[in-house]
């Protein structure tokens, strides 16, 4: 089995990211970034039809595996950074 190397890292990836964003920033195969990008409780945006987009920030979250209440304590943090 050989292990994919990830191309690109969290500060290179767009604002929105799309399942090859997520594979290559991980270093996963496509396949399994559609996979994961089609899990129930993945952030993706709502309203974007069949393209499959996320906030780069909420995955990041994601993958950390925080609770609900602690990803949106710190996605209120990073707002108030952007505003």
């Amino acid at each position: 089995m050989q292990i994919k190397k990830s191309t690109i890292t969290f500060k290179e990836l767009p604002e929105t990211i799309s399942p090859i964003d997520y594979a290559n920033w991980r270093g996963i195969g496509e396949n399994k970034a559609r996979e994961i990008f089609n899990r129930r409780d993945f952030p993706r945006l709502k309203g974007t039809g069949v393209k499959q987009l996320a906030d780069k920030r909420a995955v990041y979250l994601y993958d950390l595996g925080l609770k609900e209440e602690d990803k949106q304590v710190i996605l209120k943090e990073i707002a108030k950074e952007i505003i």
